[in-house]
């Protein structure tokens, strides 16, 4: 009797093939792939990524609170961070939405809009939602030096430039990361 091979997805086979690589440095990843779907029968199956369940409104409402230190909405409309952000307009904190905007400016990206694709979208970021420079120009802000950020820049500008066929309002948003970086440099 035959043992029945467990099914393997893409990724499983490409953390394999990885793995064989760390100590047979003159192999080639391409052929060891082919060899592995020969054997397979086919293609392997990409793995399926669980769906993430959007944040509450309370769990956002709750980051951006302790993120000013704050207790009440109160409070955090008299946080002067806060305030000044929004020039001494009232910024809206009365839906969901307007928690997950806060959410995504002080706290972070939120999980379940992370690892998205599209036209405006760099590294699972969607560029005109989110405002993630580091993790868009995939940077480490304790290393990274002015020529890093303008190397990135010019890597990302290849493909997100407007005469290459990009999107105008990406490759704005890229200049404005691009100079962010730069200016937190000075």
């Amino acid at each position: 009797m035959t043992k029945r091979a467990k099914k393997l997805t893409s990724q499983q086979v490409e953390e394999l093939i990885q793995e064989l690589l760390k100590h047979e440095r003159n192999v080639n990843k391409e052929i060891l792939l082919a060899f592995a779907e020969r054997i397979n029968g086919g293609p392997f199956k990409a793995a399926k990524i669980p769906k993430q369940k959007p944040l509450s409104m309370a769990a956002m409402k709750k980051a951006v609170l302790e993120k000013f230190d704050c207790k009440t909405v109160t409070e955090l409309r008299k946080n002067k961070t806060f305030a000044m952000a929004f020039a001494n307009q009232k910024a809206p904190l009365k839906s969901s939405k307007d928690w997950r905007k806060q959410y995504r400016i002080w706290v972070a990206v939120p999980e379940d809009e992370r690892n998205q694709t599209g036209s405006t979208c760099i590294n699972g970021i969607d560029v005109l939602e989110n405002f993630r420079p580091w993790h868009v120009f995939e940077l480490n802000a304790q290393t990274a030096k002015p020529e890093d950020i303008k190397e990135s820049f010019r890597r990302l500008a290849k493909n997100h430039h407007p005469d290459m066929g990009g999107d105008a309002r990406v490759f704005e948003r890229l200049q404005k990361m691009r100079d962010s970086l730069l200016a937190l440099m000075n």
